[in-house]
């Protein structure tokens, strides 16, 4: 029985003659010479090591094989995946800052000590079924509560050397209030990843990213990845995207040039600003659609790139969000469980010992919807990169849909002119050079 091509491959013309086939369900990419894509138009004549190759990497598939119930089977494996727990814990509701776009309300609401004994208990007997622990602090801004952040951290992690649990933290703030002192503090209670935001060059950043006293933030935020850097933790560098900061990238890049933050210790990523509901009508007016930040992210990318930044993995994935999983979850300061970090939705409560309760209708369609559940989601050619888009979009009424699917050739085109070490290969003529799924080296076949 002949194999059949996938109906995940996306090819992509180059201007040499060359074509680039990109698969969304393996993840594999490679080159194919003007005499390879003549060979593949005649799949009858596909030299035997050559159909192998196309099999072991996904282009070609079994004439029987169902790929949606490929991409399916790996999504339920990832929902019962009980390995890891992850909790995102909102330390407070407020913050020292007032960006244009924020979707939070700055209360002087915060996690209580007797609120974080629940959290404590809860996060233990996870422990206790786990061999991994992973906790991302959130505010608000957490750092206004350091102190409880000191004392938080260091109970998880004692509870972990006793069950034995491996825990890793991350950090997400604003970064006024990182100075050198704190960020070496943070690396020694285990932090080992700090995302901050920066919204493009000084007048634009400072447009958006405003202090509660109206004065401008730019020089304190960078300084703050600098130091997050110079401590030997990771900077996860959020930009978020509108129509005011897509074209003033170019000056943060030369900045962070000059503060010695690199590839090397970071990596940038750039997001579109979501209207929760509650902009004013300038930000509402400034926010891309889906569509919209596609093409601006392109160009983002590129300018991205050039300063040696890493661009976004053309993978596939097992998940759209992990706040979709049973697995994750999102502690509220009221010690509450939320259906994600952008949403201040109950789903769940905890008991005084540390069990989930209450659970609402929402933390079931949350937790147990599927990709399989939207048959247009099941017809998608981006759907093994995409696993039925964002639940917390489709709550608000908004598109789910990622951007990839509107400029998947330009990613492809984007990805395989940053890849190095390009190899030519003859397969079907003696040679048994196997195939890459790694984003580092694209073949030419």
């Amino acid at each position: 029985m002949m194999p059949k091509w996938s109906r995940y491959n996306v090819s992509v013309q180059e201007d040499n003659g060359h074509a680039l086939l990109f698969n969304t369900r393996t993840g594999a990419l490679i080159r194919l010479s003007r005499a390879r894509q003549i060979q593949t138009a005649k799949s009858i004549e596909l030299y035997p090591d050559f159909l192998k190759f196309l099999l072991q990497q996904g282009f070609m598939v079994a004439d029987d094989a169902d790929e949606v119930q490929l991409v399916a089977a790996a999504h339920s494996a990832a929902r019962s995946d009980d390995g890891v727990f992850s909790a995102t814990i909102e330390l407070t509701e407020m913050c020292n800052f007032r960006c244009l776009y924020c979707y939070q309300v700055h209360s002087p609401e915060y996690l209580t000590d007797q609120a974080f004994e629940r959290v404590a208990r809860y996060l233990a007997r996870k422990m206790k079924g786990v061999r991994h622990l992973h906790v991302n602090w959130f505010g608000g801004e957490p750092l206004t509560r350091f102190g409880a952040l000191r004392r938080f951290s260091q109970q998880l992690a004692g509870e972990a050397r006793v069950t034995g649990c491996a825990l890793s933290q991350f950090l997400t703030t604003n970064g006024y209030m990182l100075t050198p002192s704190t960020a070496r503090e943070l690396a020694e209670l285990g932090i080992e990843n700090v995302q901050i935001t920066v919204d493009g060059d000084e007048e634009i950043h400072n447009r958006l990213r405003r202090h509660v006293s109206g004065q401008g933030t730019y020089s304190r935020v960078l300084s703050a990845c600098a130091n997050v850097v110079a401590a030997g933790m990771q900077l996860l560098m959020r930009i978020n995207v509108n129509r005011w900061n897509a074209r003033r990238i170019d000056g943060l890049l030369r900045d962070l040039a000059a503060k010695g933050i690199t590839s090397a210790n970071t990596v940038i990523h750039a997001t579109r600003v979501v209207d929760h509901g509650n902009c004013s009508e300038a930000i509402s007016s400034a926010v891309f659609t889906t569509r919209e930040f596609a093409g601006e992210w392109i160009s983002i990318l590129e300018a991205i790139a050039t300063y040696g930044f890493s661009l976004p993995s053309l993978a596939p994935i097992a998940y759209n969000c992990p706040f979709d999983l049973r697995q994750t979850v999102m502690i509220g300061r009221d010690g509450s469980i939320r259906h994600c970090s952008s949403s201040n939705g109950r789903i769940a409560d905890l008991t005084e010992t540390g069990e989930e309760t209450n659970h609402t209708p929402l933390y079931y369609d949350v937790k147990e919807r599927s990709p399989l559940h939207d048959s247009s989601c099941q017809e998608c050619l981006y759907l093994p990169m995409c696993m039925g888009g964002c639940s917390y979009l489709q709550e608000i009424g908004q598109e789910k849909c990622i951007p990839e699917r509107y400029v998947l050739p330009q990613l492809v085109l984007l990805t395989a002119g940053r890849a190095k070490n390009f190899q030519k290969g003859e397969l079907g003529n003696g040679s048994s050079e196997e195939g890459t799924r790694t984003r580092n080296r694209v073949q030419l076949l």
